[in-house]
């Protein structure tokens, strides 16, 4: 007589796993909403970490240092830093095989990019306090229910083939 059930389910498996590294607690927040919307069937296992900041290069490698057998490590951080600390940052990543997605120049500018328009020739202190002010406050942004409200799946789509990070990031949820 077997001891295994012919009726019992097999237990699903990814197909894939990726590695989504956000910079910091703002992009984890947002990352894990994405991937709530667009990741379910997809085939692939994905893992939404944080970085604790800092310089451009010292996220990449905080990345890989993660642990788990990812077949594919993004980092997703912002583009508001100095030209050759980017530079040497986008080298780092290469030699790694770290995939980036930079938000030019901040992630707050992707977010209003999506809820309103582009806030043309604004800086990176400006739009962090913009969001802040007008969309989420600070104390509210580790709250999942905020980026319900905030972005729908429905504003998500309708937003996707105007704004190319965005667009990324959800072909990536989706396993593509």
């Amino acid at each position: 007589m077997s001891r295994t059930n012919p009726y019992k389910k097999k237990r699903r498996r990814a197909k894939k796993t990726l590695l989504l590294f956000g910079e910091g607690f703002n992009e984890e927040m947002f990352l894990k909403h994405l991937r709530k919307l667009y990741s379910r069937n997809s085939g692939t296992a994905t893992t939404v970490k944080k970085g604790k900041g800092g310089d451009a290069q010292n996220i990449i490698i905080d990345a890989d240092k993660t642990y788990g057998a990812f077949d594919r490590k993004i980092v997703v951080f912002d583009n508001d830093k100095p030209k050759n600390e980017m530079i040497e940052a986008r080298q780092e990543a290469k030699r790694r095989k770290i995939e980036l997605i930079e938000n030019t120049p901040c992630l707050e500018f992707l977010l209003i990019s999506i809820i309103y328009k582009k806030p043309n020739g604004k800086n990176s202190r400006w739009c962090k306090n913009e969001f802040e002010l007008k969309y989420l406050e600070k104390k509210k942004r580790g709250k999942p229910s905020e980026y319900d409200k905030l972005f729908s799946k429905k504003l998500l789509d309708s937003k996707r083939s105007a704004i190319f990070e965005l667009n990324k990031l959800i072909s990536i949820m989706e396993g593509k």
